[in-house]
């Protein structure tokens, strides 16, 4: 069975519409939780999906980096992402044995021996080499406890419609940072969310979910990379702690 997945997202803060806990000044919406248990929920209960992420990464007003990610997951071992942005076309490949990368670009990868399980080795790959998964946070098991933990209030705001999609609204945060989830109501699943700093508009992260498949069957060979007979090998840069 698949780990759990956490999004967030940032707007400004509404109301709160049912009732609250109040703890030591920390507040949670019993509905915002009960919604985020349904999300994890569903995506606990997935032997595998696919989905496309489009994201927009905003350093400031002068630094805006857009970029696409179609994702392929079959738990417990097994990931495929192909991404395009500013900096070229690029893959990822996860076998449960080894993570591999390619850049189409610059006609070079790498190879490496990755832990045995998708969130072990999302993990690995970040704390050794810096790589950032798209979304990847809404795979992890304490996906609502994580949020209780992080932030003093979880909220439930309006419902909103985007794109003719009914979504449930969940704010989140503490005194540095706020994030919101948009939720489809009639899936339960992650439709959007952005994260942010407090008081600092012009830097966030926000990304939307499309092309979603349940359970799809997703084949041994497309977590599998051979490399181009002429790409050139090019080690992965330990990152600088």
């Amino acid at each position: 069975m698949m780990k759990k997945l956490i999004i967030f997202l940032i707007l400004p803060t509404l109301f709160i519409v049912s009732c609250s806990s109040d703890q030591g000044g920390k507040q949670y919406d019993t509905q915002a939780v009960a919604n985020l248990d349904d999300l994890s929920g569903v995506i606990g209960s997935l032997n595998s999906c696919s989905y496309t992420l489009n994201t927009i990464n905003a350093k400031s007003a002068d630094s805006v980096f857009t970029n696409e990610h179609d994702v392929y997951m079959r738990g417990p071992d097994k990931m495929h992402i192909t991404s395009n942005g500013r900096k070229g076309p690029k893959a990822y490949w996860y076998d449960g044995k080894q993570f591999s990368y390619f850049s189409y670009n610059k006609n070079i990868y790498d190879t490496v021996d990755a832990p045995a399980n998708i969130i072990a080795a999302i993990d690995f790959l970040h704390d050794k080499y810096g790589i950032d998964f798209p979304a990847a946070d809404f795979f992890y098991p304490r996906f609502t406890d994580d949020i209780i933990d992080n932030y003093n209030h979880v909220l439930m705001m309006d419902d909103e419609t985007i794109d003719q999609v009914d979504c449930a609204v969940i704010e989140a945060s503490n005194d540095s940072e706020f994030v919101q989830i948009w939720i489809e109501k009639a899936t339960k699943l992650p439709y959007k969310f952005i994260i942010g700093k407090t008081g600092d508009s012009n830097k966030y992260y926000e990304a939307t979910f499309s092309n979603w498949v349940l359970n799809p069957n997703l084949p041994d060979v497309l977590f599998k990379f051979t490399p181009p007979e002429n790409a050139t090998r090019v080690e992965l840069q330990v990152k600088n702690n």
